[in-house]
């Protein structure tokens, strides 16, 4: 996790340590990065399976593995606490670092992620069809398709703009993923690790969480509806804020990184 092609460094000040979902990695805070740098030093890690590290059995692409290793990173730092911003999957493995390791997690930050007992659109599907050996090629050849990639079933639900879908976009998050066995394997390594059992159970899990907690929503999310995470946030007994974005789905910071750097630099 921490060798320098998967680990982006920017700016200076208290740390902030960016988690991406599936299927990103840390390109996905290009945008936001450079807006909060004047107040954080953010560190933009890539989780295993979405590098270009070969694996193997026994890498741990659990919820549980993810969150073991964002904590060893931290521990490695010798910082006091850290401020974790989480986007999608990687929301659910920051909960359950701040609600095992306490004293490492000073203040979580979470974008549109996962919610208990709601499974997001597709990805059942995704993980059934990943197992089929023509997935890979029959995926990269719709990936090419400018209607795919603007479909449901491919980024349209990303965006309430579909004109980020764009050249620059597919390159970084679209045929990326199929330029290696390597990245196309970890991609879908870390597919198979997602367990709902531990997104179910995680109401549970915020009862053990101690930081302040706050919530930067796409407003029009249909992924992870915004009704439906209020709820869950309501319930949260650390609940700190929640904001929406107007005019944003799933992915905000690509949206509208503006508004979401503005409500993550005034949390105090």
């Amino acid at each position: 996790m921490t060798n320098a092609s998967n680990l982006e460094i920017m700016g200076k000040g208290e740390p902030l340590v960016l988690l991406h979902g599936w299927p990103f990695h840390k390109a996905t805070y290009r945008k936001l990065m450079p807006l909060l740098a004047g107040r954080y030093c953010c560190h933009a890690i890539n989780s295993l399976g979405m590098t270009d590290e070969t694996l193997t059995a026994q890498h741990d692409l659990s919820f549980e593995g993810h969150a073991r290793r964002v904590g060893d990173y931290i521990r490695a730092q010798n910082w006091d606490q850290v401020t974790l911003l989480a986007h999608d999957t990687a929301g659910t493995f920051a909960r359950l670092l701040a609600a095992t390791e306490p004293d490492l997690v000073g203040r979580l930050i979470l974008l549109n992620t996962e919610i208990p007992h709601h499974r997001p659109p597709f990805i059942p599907l995704y993980r059934a069809l990943s197992r089929l050996p023509l997935f890979r090629t029959s995926f990269a050849l719709l990936m090419r398709s400018r209607t795919f990639q603007r479909s449901a079933m491919g980024f349209g639900g990303c965006f309430a703009d579909r004109t980020f879908i764009d050249d620059e976009f597919i390159a970084l998050f679209g045929s990326y993923w199929f330029a290696s066995d390597t990245r196309f394997q970890g991609l879908i390594r870390y597919l198979q690790g997602i367990d709902f059992s531990v997104v179910d159970a995680l109401h549970e899990t915020h009862r053990h969480i101690t930081a302040p907690v706050h919530f930067i929503w796409g407003a029009e999310d249909k992924t992870f509806p915004m009704t439906l995470g209020r709820q869950m946030a309501d319930r949260m007994p650390s609940l700190a804020g929640f904001t929406p974005i107007p005019g944003t789905c799933f992915l905000p910071h690509e949206e509208r990184p503006n508004a979401v750097a503005e409500a993550i630099l005034a949390i105090s």
